[in-house]
C-alpha cells in the first residue's frame, strides 16, 4: 500500500514542476519579445529623423535693373561675406537675373552690381533674416554726364 500512495504524490510533484518550468519559459519568452519590441521602437524615430535632416543653406537671387527698370544682362554682381570677407562675383544672365546658392544663413552678406564702371548701392542681407530664399533687386544708375 505505501507504493500506491507515493505514486500520486510523485505525479503531482512532477506535474507541478513541469507546470512551473513551462510558466517560467513562457514569461521569459514574453519578456524577450517585449524587450525586442522596445528596442525596435526606440530606434525607429532616430532613423526617421536622420532621413529628414536637410542641409540648411540660403539662396540670394534677384535682378539687375537700370534706371528705367530695364534688365541689364552681363552686369557684374559681387557678393561679399561680411564675416570672412570672401568675395564671389558672377555675371547677370538674360533678363538681368542672378543667383547665389548654398550660402551660410549665419553670415551677413553685401551685394553690389557693376555695369560700365558704375555701381549700384550696396545692399545687405542680414543673418537675422530667417528666410531661406531672399530676393534683392539691384539698380544701377545712369552714367553721370
Amino acid at each position: 500500500m505505501p507504493i500506491s500512495r507515493a505514486r500520486p504524490r510523485l505525479k503531482g510533484i512532477i506535474s507541478a514542476r513541469f507546470s512551473l518550468a513551462t510558466s517560467l519559459h513562457a514569461r521569459g519568452t514574453q519578456f524577450l519579445a517585449a524587450s525586442l519590441a522596445i528596442c525596435v521602437l526606440a530606434s525607429f524615430p532616430a532613423a526617421v529623423f536622420a532621413k529628414q535632416k536637410k542641409k540648411i543653406s540660403r539662396t540670394v537671387s534677384g535682378v539687375v535693373l537700370d534706371d528705367s527698370n530695364n534688365p541689364i544682362a552681363g552686369a557684374t554682381v559681387e557678393l561679399t561675406d561680411v564675416q570672412t570677407t570672401k568675395k564671389v562675383a558672377i555675371y547677370s544672365e538674360d533678363g538681368g537675373r542672378y543667383q547665389f546658392a548654398d550660402l551660410n544663413p549665419a553670415h551677413d552678406y553685401e551685394l553690389v552690381a557693376l555695369n560700365n564702371n558704375i555701381s549700384s548701392d550696396v545692399r545687405k542681407v542680414s543673418s537675422l533674416d530667417d528666410r531661406d530664399k531672399i530676393v534683392v533687386i539691384l539698380r544701377v544708375p545712369p552714367p553721370k554726364q
